[in-house]
């Protein structure tokens, strides 16, 4: 599904014209005001920061930058993890931020989308399991066991997911 933008491209443009004639024709003093901020920051930074080596200074500001790729490489490796398998069950998803949404599961022999039954396992039994039945191949592909009768399916391959994520990160 695309984005909805707020303004169209035209307006987007009047909009920057306007804006444009506007900062021309007010009486703003800009330049006293930048000619003021760069004073502040030049007093002090020589009166907090100069006293420290260049190189602490450097660190102090390469180490944000070095964090926020660290960051980026994390996400952008997490958002490749898209398929796995568990339980011999297929099943793929999608990121939304750090959230796994469309979770699906599919038959590993003929790529069909399963459905579940949700059964007990037993009569005296409170054991209960989750199958997945493909309909082209006419068998269960996969069972979960599932002791929790409030969790889901999809909250058990979910944390099942994390598991994994955790472990590939500590790896690292």
């Amino acid at each position: 599904m695309r984005k909805k933008n707020l303004l169209s491209y035209e307006a987007k443009i009047v909009l920057a014209i306007i804006i444009l004639l506007l900062l021309i024709f007010l009486p703003i003093p800009f330049l006293d005001t930048t000619i003021k901020i760069k004073d502040y920051f030049i007093v002090n930074y020589e009166k907090y920061i100069s006293s420290y080596p260049i190189w602490i200074q450097i660190i102090a500001v390469i180490t944000p930058i070095v964090i926020f790729i660290i960051i980026k490489v994390f996400q952008k490796n997490r958002c490749k993890y898209t398929e796995d398998v568990f339980y011999g069950i297929k099943w793929t998803w999608s990121w939304n931020k750090d959230k796994v949404v469309n979770l699906k599961c599919y038959c590993p022999s003929c790529n069909e989308e399963l459905y579940y039954d949700d059964t007990v396992a037993y009569e005296n039994s409170t054991v209960r399991k989750f199958e997945f039945i493909c309909d082209n191949c006419n068998k269960a592909v996969g069972t979960i066991a599932n002791e929790n009768q409030n969790l889901r399916s999809s909250k058990i391959i979910n944390n099942e997911i994390q598991r994994i994520i955790k472990k590939r990160v500590s790896q690292m």
